[in-house]
């Protein structure tokens, strides 16, 4: 029997419209009164997600919830923190030296804000996706004592301008604002020759968008985020299903005893997965609760 349904958001529980389709609300509702916590795994911060999880009926002292892709483990209430992998100054020293030769930039992912040395429209919009403050800061007067949870490196021009406004669709921005930048690349982060080997040696890097890695530290990814919060519950690997959609997921969908992948997920995930449900906008999430949790389906 599983015990622990994990869930990624955008691209999997959320809709192309970012929202939780009533049929899923009605799945997850169900999937609880059987007996089966629910956990949300997410690249964002708690506050980006609270809204979804008042929807759900989740700010309780005993729900949890997996950010910052795996490096920030809380109950929902923010009383109590499971896990939390910190990145260092140096870390913030290596990631900007390695944006300024890259051309691109980068945010950090702290406790109520996103942090960054320049703005962009993707800061701009990630910013607004998690619903805090971004902030405009000058790296040296970042202190050790400041929590980094994640950074995003982000390869920003014009010509993202439509894949963004498709990610994002309920977040205005003025289009005018992308910074040209003579030395862009978009081939950037589709292949790993064009990244130093020690770069991504020394961290978890995962591909979240055709423009955004995110830079872990190299002990933190969902997958380990999942096991921690699953010894702290009680419960078994192989009584966990894990769905997710994207690279940030895919250690989590290969740690679970059901990993699954949504049909509109990355091919690199859907190689991975035990089980393809469907798309985000078919109530894939509710397919596999009816499916593996409810057994309504044959």
């Amino acid at each position: 029997m599983y015990k622990l349904l994990v869930l990624d958001m955008d691209g999997t529980l959320l809709n192309n419209n970012k929202q939780i389709s009533q049929i899923n609300k009605n799945a997850i509702r169900n999937a609880v009164k059987a007996g089966v916590k629910v956990a949300i795994c997410t690249g964002r911060l708690l506050e980006g997600i609270e809204i979804y999880l008042k929807e759900l009926n989740f700010i309780t002292n005993d729900n949890y919830s997996i950010t910052s892709s795996g490096s920030l483990i809380q109950n929902n209430t923010q009383t109590q923190i499971c896990n939390c992998n910190n990145l260092s100054l140096k870390d913030l020293n290596y990631i900007n030296a390695l944006c300024e030769d890259l051309n691109i930039t980068y945010n950090i992912f702290s406790k109520s804000s996103i942090l960054s040395p320049k703005e962009s429209v993707f800061n701009y919009v990630d910013s607004k996706a998690n619903n805090v403050p971004l902030k405009i800061v000058n790296i040296n007067d970042i202190s050790e004592s400041t929590m980094m949870t994640k950074f995003t490196l982000i390869n920003e021009d014009s010509s993202i301008d439509e894949e963004l406004k498709e990610l994002f669709p309920s977040i205005h921005y003025d289009s005018s604002k992308f910074i040209s930048n003579p030395n862009f690349n978009k081939y950037l982060f589709s292949d790993a020759s064009y990244l130093p080997k020690e770069f991504l040696q020394k961290y978890t890097v995962l591909k979240t968008t055709p423009f955004t890695l995110e830079v872990l530290k190299k002990s933190s990814n969902k997958g380990e985020g999942v096991r921690i919060l699953s010894e702290k519950l009680g419960i078994k690997r192989e009584e966990i299903i894990c769905i997710g959609d994207s690279g940030n997921d895919k250690h989590m969908i290969k740690y679970a005893g059901l990993g699954v992948a949504m049909g509109n997920a990355f091919d690199e995930i859907k190689e991975t997965a035990d089980y393809i449900t469907l798309t985000n906008e078919e109530d894939g999430v509710a397919h596999v609760i009816d499916k593996f949790i409810l057994k309504e389906i044959a």
